[in-house]
């Protein structure tokens, strides 16, 4: 006799999926399997892994799924794992999975890595996943330089990791033979170096860099006249210049606002002159961004 509500209990923590022993762990017999697949009470996925029609499928029971088939120690991995972390930047619904090198079968309509390096996991969502280190590893050879930034960045900003564990996990994960290694490693100097984290201020750091301009001081401390500090994204001290990236959380609150009024009108009363621009300018336009950040520094200096 089926066991109803265990497995439907169980197919709500699984995404809608359950597996074949599970099936049998809950009294399935091969003849009910089949009237249940023919009567469409169940969707056979992959071999072994079938969906019950008691809740919803999404994108995350075909990963589930995925991993399900490919057997023991199955990851979801490389953009598949970015994107259920949620790294800034990474998009897509295709599906990867890392294995161990073995002779487990292949799902279809699945792109399946096969490793015999150490593949660290957890769970996202339910979902067993390489960590979030491997993971970033794992897409360097796959999206450019500056995706990887932002996508490691992000994963800094949510507290999944930290710049001292990503240059550990290059030892481990990366090195001679690793495709990516040599990006990952210049990504992992980059985010510890970098102090702001938004993306919109990642993107206006290329923009400044790659403009015909003196190198820009960047978390300069410049003490305020109300005796706290301002760390503007990046300052030409010598010509009391400052560029700043208004990012999507500049501003979270009333109360950010109104601080970082305060905090630009000091500036001005110090003798800096302030350009800020938007996340939008900064992805949309960075040619215009950066010829008007040109002029802006250019603009002769007058000391008071």
């Amino acid at each position: 006799m089926w066991r109803e509500g265990f497995l439907r209990s169980l197919a709500e923590r699984q995404h809608g999926l359950v597996t074949r022993p599970q099936l049998v762990e809950a009294g399935v017999t091969d003849n009910d399997l089949v009237r249940r697949v023919n009567r469409q009470r169940l969707d056979r996925i992959h071999p072994g892994v079938y969906y019950l029609d008691s809740t919803p499928a999404t994108w995350r029971t075909e990963v589930l799924a995925a991993v399900m088939a490919a057997g023991p120690g199955a990851l979801a991995s490389h953009r598949t794992a970015a994107v259920l972390w949620e790294f800034d930047a990474i998009y897509g619904r295709m599906i990867e999975v890392t294995v161990p090198f073995n002779e487990e079968p292949r799902p279809l309509g699945v792109i399946l890595h096969r490793t015999r390096r150490p593949n660290p996991g957890t769970t996202v969502d339910g979902i067993p996943v390489t960590a979030p280190e491997k993971s970033l590893i794992d897409i360097a050879p796959f999206v450019p330089e500056r995706t990887l930034q932002k996508a490691a960045r992000s994963a800094i900003r949510q507290g999944l990791t930290t710049a001292e564990k990503l240059d550990a996990a290059t030892g481990v994960h990366g090195g001679r033979g690793v495709a990516g290694t040599r990006k990952y490693r210049r990504v992992v100097a980059f985010v510890a170096d970098d102090q702001s984290g938004s993306v919109a201020e990642i993107d206006l750091k290329h923009i400044v860099m790659e403009a015909p301009l003196p190198r820009p001081v960047q978390q300069l401390q410049i003490r305020l006249p109300d005796g706290s500090n301002a760390y503007p994204d990046f300052s030409w001290p010598e010509r009391m210049r400052i560029v700043e990236a208004d990012g999507f959380d500049s501003h979270g609150t009333p109360e950010q606002l109104e601080h970082d009024l305060r905090r630009q009108n000091q500036l001005m009363d110090l003798g800096w002159a302030i350009r800020r621009f938007t996340a939008r300018d900064i992805r949309e336009r960075p040619l215009e961004v950066q010829d008007e950040i040109v002029r802006f520094i250019n603009k002769p200096f007058c000391a008071g």
